[in-house]
């Protein structure tokens, strides 16, 4: 059979039988349990072993460098968009910009032990934090090291994934999704041998959520 006798017979098995066309649609089969975004954010972050800490933009610095210190933090690996000063940070911690490629940082980046990055949204109703990889913020930084400190605005929580996913979208100059994008549950967590939950496999084992 040749080729326009194949495409022939798709034309007309279209007319005659139309492909019905449903528009896009997102129906939210979970259950909020609080009106208040912010309140049922930091309860399921919490569920999901996540340290949260609630701050301000004024103490977002003082409040950074607290979570550090308790987590024994020595050398610290941070993104270039944190919304404060790291240079104001000043502990018994080595700072160390990621402002480089993989390539030219290998050697330091393997021996980090603490990062600290800033999220995109938080979706309440799951306790889940978004972050769009970019230069600015490169993707091995909430995975390489031990302990992720991750920076939230408070007026960056949205109610579902769907709104997330949106969130998301808008850090895109054409409005799509970022090629590369996370959700971030809380540590890192698998239980493939004997069924036992094992923390900091595939990344960070201690995560810290800083809302400001």
């Amino acid at each position: 059979m040749s080729k326009t006798q194949i495409l022939n017979r798709v034309q007309t098995a279209l007319a005659k039988n139309h492909i019905a066309k449903t528009e896009v649609h997102f129906k939210d089969i979970l259950k909020s349990e609080n009106p208040d975004l912010l309140e049922e954010y930091k309860h399921f972050q919490k569920s999901n072993r996540a340290n949260v800490i609630e701050s301000s933009p004024q103490n977002l610095s003082a409040d950074v460098l607290r979570a550090l210190n308790d987590l024994g933090a020595k050398k610290v690996l941070h993104t270039l968009d944190l919304p404060f000063d790291v240079a104001s940070l000043a502990g018994d911690f080595e700072k160390i910009a990621y402002d480089k490629c993989v390539e030219d940082m290998r050697a330091e980046l393997f021996d980090m032990d603490t990062s600290i990055i800033k999220g995109v949204c938080g979706v309440a109703n799951l306790g889940i934090i978004g972050v769009v990889s970019s230069p600015l913020s490169p993707r091995l930084a909430s995975l390489i090291t031990l302990n992720c400190v991750i920076l939230l605005d408070k007026t960056q929580i949205v109610k579902d994934l769907y709104a997330g996913i949106e969130a998301l979208k808008k850090e895109s100059k054409d409005g799509v999704l970022p090629t590369n994008l996370l959700f971030i549950a809380g540590p890192s967590r698998t239980a493939d041998i004997e069924l036992q939950t094992v923390f900091g496999v595939h990344g960070p084992q201690n995560v810290v959520i800083i809302l400001y």
